[in-house]
This record gives C-alpha cells, structure tokens and sequence, in this order.
C-alpha cells in the first residue's frame, strides 16, 4: 500500500523506513506469486504489494496458499490491491515464483508439514538474498571494486 508517498508493509502496517524490504506480486489467472527484491520502479507497478521482512513475505505467501488471497486485513487504497496480472517485472529483482495447483493443495489441512517445507524453501531464498546485500554493502563501505567473472 503507498500513502502519501511512504510504502506501507501489508502485514504490520509499518511505513518503509529503510533497505531490506521486498515485493509481492500475483498472477490469479496462472495461480502463481513472485517474490523480488525491493526496487522503488517495480514498487509503483499497480498489483504490488510491499512488505517490510522475510517473515512477513512468508505470513502473506502462507495467506495466499491457505485462501487464495493476498489481503491481509489492512485497508488498502481504493483500487489500489485489485488483482491485476502482473505488469513485465525485471527478472534481476526476482528471488523466486511460486505456482500452486489448489486442487492438488487441497490436502494442506491433512498434511501442514507440505506448507512448512514450501515456506522453508522460501526463507533460505530470503536469507540468501539478505546475505548477498549484508555483503555487497559491506565491500561498497570499503571501497572495494566488485569483481565479476565472465
């Protein structure tokens, strides 16, 4: 949600205030969700939602498989949350995508060790990501030069 300029966590509400923030988006007619690294562009793409942690992206995905919903209970914009395909996102910001066959899914409430082992999967991509930018900064305060291997 973006009010009056600040973007605003789906889950708690909070405003952003710093880096370490990622984004949400759905695709209902595909049944899949992307989950990218925070970028301020893909951030004002409508359809996006804005969260604030690696936990709080796996309490919305967790939201998305149990209901087949992204609200999370805050009042979005008028228009702002209407499920819109999602627009062409930059494939370096993409930390992961999930698609779901809810038919297939149906046995969730049999076997809730299924969620745990999808939500799992989705912290260590998190976590990772997290690391690589604890890194890259810490070589950018240095002065360091980046080294790329072709």
């Amino acid at each position: 949600m973006k009010a009056s300029g600040m973007y605003c966590c789906e889950v708690c509400g909070a405003p952003q205030k710093g880096d370490g923030w990622f984004l949400i988006t759905e695709d209902p007619e595909r049944d899949t969700l992307q989950i990218l690294q925070w970028n301020r562009r893909l951030a004002e793409q409508p359809g996006m939602r804005h969260l604030c942690s690696a936990a709080h992206v796996e309490d919305l995905v967790s939201q998305w498989m149990v209901s087949g919903s992204l609200d999370y209970g805050f009042s979005p914009a008028p228009g702002s949350q209407d499920p819109v395909a999602p627009t062409d996102t930059d494939a370096s910001y993409r930390l992961g995508e999930l698609m779901l066959d809810r038919a297939s899914f149906a046995a969730l409430g049999e076997r809730p060790d299924m969620l745990n082992s999808i939500l799992d999967a989705i912290d260590g991509a998190l976590q990772a990501s997290i690391s690589a930018k604890s890194l890259l900064g810490e070589e950018q305060e240095e002065g360091a030069v980046p080294a790329y291997d072709a």
